[in-house]
This record gives C-alpha cells, sequence and structure tokens, in this order.
C-alpha cells in the first residue's frame, strides 16, 4: 500500500468541486421533503409500495453524494480511511439497490407502472456506479492518484441519476393526482 504522495494537497484542489457537489445533494434532500409533503395526500396503502420505488433511490443517491462530499472535505481524511469508507458505504449502497429491486417488481407486478427506463436508471445504473465507487474507495486504499479523477465521476453520475430519479417522482405524483383527480369524478 503506497499513500497517495500529498494527499492532502491534491484533495484540497478538489474542495470547490465537493462543496457544490454537496450543496446540490444537500438541498436536493430538503426538495425531496417537501415533493413528499405535497404529495403524501396522493399516496393511499395501495401505492405506498410503488411511492417507495420512485422515493427511495433519488433520496439514497443524493445521501451518497452528500456522505462522499462530507468525506472529501474532512481536513483529517486519511486516504486509506477514505477507500474504506467509500468501500463501505457503497456496499451498504449496493445491498439496499436489491430492496429497490423488490419494490419495482411488486409495483410493476401491482401497477404495471414500472418501465425498461426506471430499471435502466433505477437498478441497472446506480449498481455501476456502485461497482465504479467500490473500485475508487479500493483505488483510495491502495494509494493510486486516479481516484480523485474516478470519485468525481461516480459523484456527478450518481448525483445526475438522483436528479433523474426526481423528476421520475415528480411525474409519477403528477400522474397519480390526475388519476385521483379522474377517480373521483
Amino acid at each position: 500500500m503506497t499513500p497517495i504522495h500529498g494527499f492532502g494537497t491534491v484533495a484540497a484542489t478538489w474542495q470547490n468541486f465537493y462543496i457544490l457537489v454537496g450543496t446540490a445533494a444537500a438541498t436536493l434532500i430538503g426538495l425531496m421533503f417537501v415533493a413528499v409533503t405535497f404529495g403524501a395526500g396522493l399516496i393511499t396503502a395501495e401505492s405506498a409500495r410503488s411511492a417507495r420505488a420512485w422515493l427511495d433511490p433519488p433520496f439514497a443517491h443524493f445521501v451518497t453524494v452528500l456522505l462522499a462530499a462530507c468525506l472529501m472535505l474532512c481536513p483529517t481524511m486519511h486516504p486509506t480511511v477514505l477507500g474504506a469508507a467509500l468501500v463501505a458505504v457503497t456496499l451498504f449502497r449496493a445491498a439496499a439497490l436489491l430492496g429497490v429491486r423488490r419494490t419495482m417488481v411488486e409495483a410493476h407486478r401491482r401497477f404495471g407502472d414500472i418501465e425498461l427506463s426506471d430499471w435502466i436508471t433505477g437498478v441497472i445504473l446506480p449498481g455501476l456506479c456502485y461497482l465504479g465507487l467500490v473500485a475508487t474507495g479500493a483505488g483510495f486504499v491502495v494509494g493510486r492518484p486516479e481516484a480523485f479523477s474516478g470519485l468525481a465521476v461516480f459523484v456527478v453520475l450518481i448525483l445526475l441519476l438522483g436528479v433523474f430519479g426526481a423528476w421520475e417522482l415528480m411525474i409519477w405524483l403528477a400522474l397519480t393526482r390526475v388519476r385521483a383527480k379522474d377517480a373521483g369524478d
């Protein structure tokens, strides 16, 4: 294991990037709470599982990005600890992705409103990003300076997946509102 030469100096050059993505993720987490609050009246006992299929992935993506940003901004962070933390968090998220898959399968079975694009953006692409984060974390552990760029790429991809998932959530809430209105007429 070779430490990354000048880890603190190199990490400091990424500070503005991680402030930006961390702030974006935290803001989007807050907006998810607002969206859920406004859409809560639309969710019934029958649609709760389907709602979770739309809510959980973007929220988890934003939290993952926020956590990565926090780790990168910690002034006393050591590359081995950073790498191990990234691997641990990513493995936890990958395991949770199996739960998202189960929820999506059930929602599709019951309501038929999960499309191929939802599978790709909700399970497949996040899974690939999490594999990339594990490799990046391992890169930090073994002292690869390329891990900085790898982490930035996967953090941006996960943030974008979260934004897309949040947009899909808004579409789902709008369609649910229309269906509820049509059922009430």
